[in-house]
């Protein structure tokens, strides 16, 4: 069964980094500092009287081991540069006997732990986004968690049940969630004062934060041509779960309830898409393929490699991929939630975690780390670095200033995670995105419509999804 899932996933898959919804982030030295000192206030917290002591053991986890226990950690390079590898180092930091061991594959993740699965080396624990995890669900290499949540009465309970849905499939949940970002526009105040315009958190307050304000705004930013051209709306992502930040609130959705269908071609997702498209192909206001060769050699050339030039007016970006471009822009900045459509604000977003192989002869040492990772220590540390926002309800509930840098806006990020709703990935994601990617290109273009792009994929869609 495991040899199968593999030679089907060998066939479709590519790295990560490879992604249309993949952007490279995190790896500079502000962050790694902000980092460092936070994991060091964290550790001196746990010693102090009131802190966690090393002997404590996370309720549902089980005994704490009497000898010591490695734990294998599979994960990417780009996850621990994102702040996995400083929850590592506070959860090894308590002096408990668990100790957790990251380890790096050569090449892809996903068919890496697929390999070791067959040959017997499994690792305990894997990390992943959530597109990518069902091969190894496919295979039969996972554990669920349904039996250790509901033991849980401290830490599971206070996660956001959102955070928690990107993982549950064939009635179960496979992992548990270390990181919440949702997608939240950032706009350059120095072009709404140039043009004399009202900046998108006014209107937001005003209640009239539309999609149709944002076109509009988009069409007024916009000026110049070649190298001088200022974009209004910077918007280049063809990947079909990043797209749902439209499709959603437009009225649209992905698939029926069952998954087995696709709805992709009723008139409001066809419009969504259209909507998207046009912000290119009819109005000029985001950059053409052409155009944005002028950005491609930028370190991290996807999100925000034109808003940190000061090239770029409004601009749609999940928040923990700030760190290459907006973060550092020198101008005044701002930001607010996505714009309302008809069906009212549905935020996309995303929540990466850690799965526990079924192998794992460390289930415990296993389970006490994934409850860490997913608790308030971790949750902390990846705020403090501007990585994540609060994926547990008692955070989100008190979620102050503080957390975030002055242009910021706890407010407006917890009316976005109030509003997140879960993507509905299949088992098939991977090739439905694939297939979607390409034919949207084209209408992007110019060169075909929305309604007959998706009429041309459909019949492929709806037999991946039966696949």
């Amino acid at each position: 069964m495991v040899i199968a899932a593999l030679h089907h996933h060998a066939a479709s898959w590519r790295p990560h980094s490879q992604s249309p919804a993949a952007p490279s982030y995190l790896r500079y030295t502000r962050r790694r500092m902000l980092l460092t000192h936070t994991v060091a206030s964290l550790a001196a917290a746990c010693a102090r009287p009131g802190g966690r002591g090393p002997a404590e053991t996370p309720a549902g986890a089980g005994a704490a081991p009497r000898t010591p226990v490695t734990l294998r950690f599979a994960v990417t390079q780009d996850r621990l540069d994102s702040g996995l590898q400083e929850v590592i180092d506070a959860f090894n930091a308590r002096g408990t006997p668990i100790r957790v061991e990251p380890e790096i594959p050569a090449g892809a993740l996903v068919d890496r732990v697929l390999v070791q699965a067959t040959a017997g080396e499994t690792p305990d624990l894997a990390h992943t986004h959530p597109r990518d995890y069902h091969p190894w669900v496919n295979a039969g290499i996972l554990l669920g968690l349904d039996a250790l949540m509901k033991q849980d009465k401290q830490t599971v309970p206070d996660i956001l049940p959102a955070a928690l849905q990107y993982w549950y499939r064939d009635g179960q949940y496979w992992a548990m969630p270390h990181n919440l970002s949702i997608q939240n526009i950032y706009f350059n105040k120095d072009l709404f004062d140039k043009h004399g315009l009202k900046t998108p958190d006014r209107w937001e307050q005003e209640g009239q934060w539309t999609f149709e304000v944002y076109l509009d705004l988009a069409r007024r930013l916009t000026s110049g041509s070649g190298e001088n051209k200022i974009f209004g709306a910077v918007w280049r992502h063809t990947a079909l779960d990043i797209q749902l930040g439209f499709i959603w609130p437009f009225g649209g959705d992905l698939w029926d309830k069952d998954g087995k269908q696709t709805v992709l071609d009723r008139p409001e997702a066809i419009e969504a898409i259209q909507f998207q498209a046009d912000l290119t192909a009819k109005y000029g206001v985001s950059p053409t393929d052409t155009e944005w060769q002028q950005f491609a050699s930028m370190r991290s050339p996807t999100w925000g490699a034109a808003f940190g030039q000061g090239r770029c007016a409004l601009e749609i970006q999940p928040n923990d991929s700030l760190a290459p471009h907006v973060i550092p822009a020198p101008f005044p900045k701002g930001m607010v939630p996505m714009p309302r459509g008809r069906a009212g604000r549905i935020i996309r977003g995303l929540a990466v975690g850690v799965h526990i192989l079924k192998d794992s002869k460390n289930r415990d040492a296993a389970w006490e780390f994934a409850l860490f990772q997913s608790g308030k220590e971790s949750e902390q540390i990846m705020l403090r670095a501007h990585v994540s926002l609060p994926w547990r309800k008692s955070t989100l509930a008190t979620m102050d200033q503080s957390l975030f840098l002055p242009w910021e806006r706890a407010d407006f990020y917890a009316e976005g995670v109030r509003h997140l709703r879960a993507t509905p990935y299949v088992t098939r994601f991977a090739d439905i995105n694939r297939l979607y990617n390409d034919g949207y290109i084209a209408v992007r273009n110019g060169q075909k419509s929305a309604a007959q792009m998706i009429a041309e994929i459909k019949p492929q869609i709806n037999e991946l999804l039966r696949g």
